[in-house]
């Protein structure tokens, strides 16, 4: 395997340990990995949510990026400017137990060696979904913000997928635990859209992605999963986030997950165009 070379940013106080920490993870994946790695990764490190929020921010704009998902996120993985670019929030790792950082650190790995190209950020809308869209009323600039947020969620569940595969399981169920927080923000959000048509839409395909991010781990069989309890806890959180939109809503956000998981391959572009195919029926 050929070593990668880790670039470190830093923004911020960043304590030595945090930064090593995040280095031996990912050289440790890198190792496992095998021959699917990167050759180069920028690793920036902030130091608190708002740097984070700032900084990300800040990049879109200077490359005209117009669609948004990751400010608030623990970490982020992107190739605009071309080349594989981790983003991790010191402050939000801080906050999670270290099975759960190193999955996030894992998570983010992967992507590297999975979406580690612009290619993989750039996505075409179907023509098909534009007339559906028109017909049902949903302006171009809500289905372009549907069609982001699917490839987020798309590339999430690849995420998991590699690194089940790989082996990776207990950190993910530590981190998916973590992460999968369903709040009364969340709550109050959606009594504010659910009478709008188009933010209901958005709001619902948002929720697919920690639908999807947790699917390979719900999918696991006994023989490959850490525990019963685990399973069930992971799977009763992803009800929860889903409980409040009513048993119709609900029903649906979710055969709509299992759907687009059913038709999904190892072709990204391919999978981001059949979610977007079912998640139509949300509109």
């Amino acid at each position: 395997m050929a070593k990668v070379e880790l670039n470190f940013v830093t923004r911020g106080r960043i304590p030595w340990g945090a930064k090593r920490e995040v280095a031996g993870s990912l050289r440790e994946c890198y190792r496992r990995f095998g021959s699917r790695v990167p050759y180069k990764v920028e690793v920036h490190i902030v130091d608190s949510e708002t740097t984070m929020r700032d900084f990300l921010k800040e990049e879109k704009f200077r490359l005209g990026i117009t669609a948004s998902s990751d400010e608030e996120s623990i970490s982020s993985h992107d190739a605009w400017r071309g080349y594989h670019r981790m983003i991790f929030c010191f402050e939000r790792l801080a906050k999670l137990n270290r099975l759960a950082r190193l999955g996030a650190v894992r998570h983010e790995a992967a992507h590297s060696v999975l979406h580690g190209s612009l290619e993989y950020y750039i996505f075409r809308m179907p023509e098909d979904c534009r007339h559906i869209a028109m017909i049902k009323g949903i302006d171009s600039t809500v289905l372009e913000q549907v069609l982001h947020r699917l490839s987020a969620a798309v590339k999430d569940f690849e995420a998991t997928r590699f690194l089940v595969q790989h082996e990776y399981i207990g950190c993910q169920f530590a981190f998916a635990l973590e992460w999968l927080q369903p709040s009364e923000l969340d709550k109050a959000a959606w009594k504010s859209v659910e009478a709008n048509r188009q933010a209901k839409f958005v709001y619902e395909t948002a929720l697919l992605r920690p639908t999807l991010f947790a699917h390979p781990l719900l999918a696991l069989p006994r023989s490959k999963r850490i525990s019963l309890e685990q399973q069930v806890q992971l799977g009763r959180r992803v009800e929860e986030l889903v409980e409040y939109l009513g048993d119709a809503e609900r029903d649906k956000l979710l055969q709509v997950a299992n759907m687009i998981v059913e038709g999904l391959s190892e072709d990204t572009h391919k999978n981001v165009d059949a979610a977007l195919h079912q998640a139509m029926s949300l509109a």
